[in-house]
């Protein structure tokens, strides 16, 4: 990957040839180095497999084949590619499913695009980022989704940090609250992201928030 002074290089994966051209302008207006663009996942692997991307965008509808099964094959064959989904659908099944397909972004098109550069300096970096939008629907759709109960899938230990997350605590606090480091809190916080399936620690926030709510008696 190229260092953060570098200008980012992207590749599009889009099947609407106007939505591409548009990205691909608004793109490269703000100093993002457009490498090549696609219909579809077979035609960008070429410049993926050459190492000339660092960050790879992609809608979830394309005309031929999945914009997730573009995310698992390119998480297994480029795994240093960072990926980034830009797309209309806003429902939280699909947010989660690409979250999980190894997406590290998810910026809805309704949204303003200057969140799509965002996604993809965190992409760089590998971080995780959900826009507002994502975020809001798959808190919803993990908190209503059937089956899906910390309680059975935590350790004791994480559920304690995952309550705590919920009620608002910061990492310090909830640190000196169990008597454990700073740095042991941050595991545990990446492991609860990891097995609920979260975005990141604003989705688990939101998350726990709104499970505490309805748990409550």
């Amino acid at each position: 990957m190229s260092s953060e002074a570098e200008p980012i290089k992207v590749v599009l994966v889009d099947d609407h040839p106007m939505v591409r051209q548009g990205l691909q302008a608004f793109l490269t207006q703000n100093g993002v180095d457009v490498v090549a663009t696609a219909g579809d996942g077979r035609e960008i692997l070429d410049w993926l497999s050459a190492g000339q991307a660092d960050v790879m965008v992609v809608d979830l509808t394309l005309e031929e084949g999945s914009g997730l099964d573009v995310l698992r094959t390119v998480r297994k064959l480029y795994p240093l590619v960072g990926m980034v989904v830009y797309s209309v659908h806003e429902d939280g099944d699909k947010v989660r499913q690409a979250m999980q397909a190894g997406a590290f972004g998810y910026v809805t098109k309704r949204e303003d695009p200057d969140l799509l550069l965002v996604a993809l300096h965190h992409a760089r970096r590998g971080e995780r980022y959900l826009s507002p939008r994502g975020s809001r629907a798959m808190a919803e759709s993990v908190a209503s989704g059937p089956g899906l109960d910390p309680r059975e899938l935590l350790s004791p230990q994480e559920m304690e940090v995952f309550v705590l997350t919920g009620r608002g605590h910061a990492i310090p606090d909830m640190a000196e609250k169990m008597n454990l480091s700073v740095r042991t809190v941050e595991t545990y916080l990446g492991r609860i992201i990891e097995k609920l399936g979260m975005g990141g620690r604003r989705e688990l926030r939101l998350f726990a928030s709104e499970w505490l709510r309805k748990e409550a008696p």
